[in-house]
């Protein structure tokens, strides 16, 4: 997976940030068979639905990501066996193996079923949006990173 998060003009609120995330078919490697994603598209529209938009939404500043970060390499590092983030947008569940996500307004519910990602994904993630935020806003400006 790839993540990217960039500005881009937006004609009635100026430079916006933007993000891009991007699964590649899996494929065969010296004999051996990774998983192959039937539906790329699907995958890629869960991801933004989710994880993105939870990270973009409920971190609107880069020191909210630092503080939170804090708790996040506790859960790495085995100090904590989990911590949670009520976000404006879904609350964030952390334990070291997944993070699940509940939308905040309307709870589990037919469209937004309850929903995780691996740990690491979400770490990556965040740190990127943190590194993002800490760059002046600017059409050159972008951060990327693969998990």
């Amino acid at each position: 997976m790839r993540v990217k998060f960039s500005y881009c003009k937006n004609g009635d609120f100026g430079i916006m940030p933007t993000s891009e995330i991007k699964f590649f078919d899996a494929q065969e490697f010296g004999g051996k068979k990774t998983i192959k994603f039937k539906d790329l598209e699907k995958k890629q529209n869960e991801y933004t639905k989710f994880l993105i938009t939870a990270i973009m939404e409920d971190f609107p500043e880069e020191k909210m990501v630092q503080d939170f970060l804090n708790e996040v390499n506790k859960v790495a590092q085995g100090k904590i066996n989990e911590t949670y983030w009520d976000g404006q947008s879904f609350q964030h569940k952390i334990t070291r193996d997944k993070v699940s996500f509940e939308h905040t307004i309307f709870g589990i519910c037919e469209e937004y079923p309850e929903w995780s990602c691996h740990f690491d994904e979400y770490k990556a993630v965040l740190e990127l949006w943190g590194e993002f935020l800490e760059m002046k806003p600017s059409l050159r400006n972008e951060v990327a990173v693969e998990v």
